[in-house]
C-alpha cells in the first residue's frame, strides 16, 4: 500500500552512504567551514615558508622528503583543528582531536615506513615491495596507532580501516608515491599537489563532528 500524501517533506538519513572520507554526522555551517579552511591553509603555508627559506627555493618549488611531508602535514592539520575548535561547538572537540590524530598518522606513517625501507636497498623489486608495504601496511599501522592514542584505555570500539577506507584515503599517503619516484608521479609533478592534499586533511579534521 502506498503511503498517503500528507504534504510534509520526507527526509532520508543519508549518513550511512556518505563518503568514507568525511566523518561528519551534522553538516557544519558555512562560517565554520570558512574558518576551518582558513586555519588549514594558514597551517600549510607557515611551514612551507620556513622550508622554502631553508632550501633557498620558491615556496612552490620545495623538495619534499619524509621530514618535509611530516612538517607540512602537521601544520595543516594543526591549523584545521585550531579553526574547528574556535568556530564549532565545544561538544565536537573530542571528535576533532581524534580525527586530527588519524589524519596526521595516515599522512606521515606510510611515507616514514617507506623512507626507512628504501634505505636498505635500491633493487627495483625490493623498492616495489617496499612501496606496497609502506602504503597499505603503513595505513593499517596508522589506524592502530590512532586508536591507541585516542583511546588508550580501549573503552570504545576501534576505528577499523577497511580496504575501501584505504582507497578513499589514499591521497593522504600520496607522499609514498613521490618517495618511490614513480615515473607518472614525477611527470605530472604530483609533489606540487601535496600542500593542497595536506590542507584538505586539516580541513577534514577541523569539520569532523
Amino acid at each position: 500500500m502506498l503511503a498517503p500524501v500528507t504534504g510534509k517533506k520526507v527526509e532520508y538519513d543519508i549518513r550511512p552512504y556518505k563518503s568514507y572520507r568525511r566523518h561528519v554526522a551534522e553538516e557544519p555551517d558555512a562560517a565554520t567551514k570558512v574558518k576551518v579552511a582558513a586555519g588549514s591553509i594558514a597551517g600549510t603555508l607557515i611551514p612551507m615558508a620556513i622550508l622554502a627559506k631553508h632550501q633557498n627555493r620558491k615556496i612552490y618549488n620545495i623538495k619534499y622528503h619524509v621530514k618535509e611531508m611530516i612538517l607540512v602535514s602537521a601544520g595543516s592539520i594543526a591549523g584545521g583543528l585550531a579553526g574547528g575548535l574556535i568556530a564549532d561547538k565545544k561538544e565536537n572537540t573530542k571528535q576533532k582531536v581524534n580525527e586530527s590524530v588519524f589524519q596526521f598518522m595516515n599522512a606521515s606513517v606510510p611515507p616514514l615506513i617507506t623512507g626507512v625501507l628504501y634505505t636498505f636497498s635500491k633493487n627495483i623489486k625490493y623498492r616495489i615491495a617496499s612501496t606496497i608495504i609502506g602504503l597499505f601496511g603503513g595505513m593499517q599501522l596508522a589506524a592502530k596507532l590512532s586508536n591507541k592514542i585516542n583511546d588508550p584505555q580501549d573503552k570504545v570500539p576501534d576505528r577499523k580501516l577497511t580496504f575501501k577506507d584505504s582507497i578513499a584515503n589514499i591521497d593522504d599517503a600520496l607522499g609514498v608515491l613521490i618517495l618511490a619516484k614513480v615515473p607518472i608521479a614525477e611527470k605530472l609533478h604530483i609533489d606540487k599537489t601535496l600542500p593542497a592534499i595536506y590542507s584538505w586533511c586539516g580541513y577534514r579534521a577541523g569539520i569532523s563532528n
